[in-house]
């Protein structure tokens, strides 16, 4: 759930009409706010979509390679905490040391 960050399963649909205004647009939108439906920008053109897919793959990127240091990180930290010190090759690790 996006608004509290809870994994729940949620069911997905789609709604189509004709026209930006009118009373169809206003009865879904009411319908959609009463039962607190999270409901998201479609975009408008071709243009529009795929810019916002080239930012969307973009963003997934950039998460991607900080994910991904992140994770070379933890792996040198670890093997330096698990291997013996330097001054004890045949003793135990640093951790255990502590």
């Amino acid at each position: 759930d996006p608004k509290t960050g809870q994994v729940l399963e949620k069911s997905v649909f789609v709604v189509y009409f004709q026209g930006a205004v009118g009373s169809m647009k206003d009865k879904v939108l009411k319908v959609c706010t009463a039962f607190g439906v999270n409901m998201y920008a479609w975009p408008n053109s071709s243009e529009q979509a795929k810019a916002r897919d080239a930012f969307l793959k973009r963003q997934l990127e950039e998460k991607n390679k900080a994910l991904e240091a992140f994770q070379r990180h933890m792996r040198t930290e670890a093997a330096e905490l698990v291997a013996p010190a330097p001054w004890n090759l045949s003793g135990n690790s640093k951790i255990e040391d502590w």
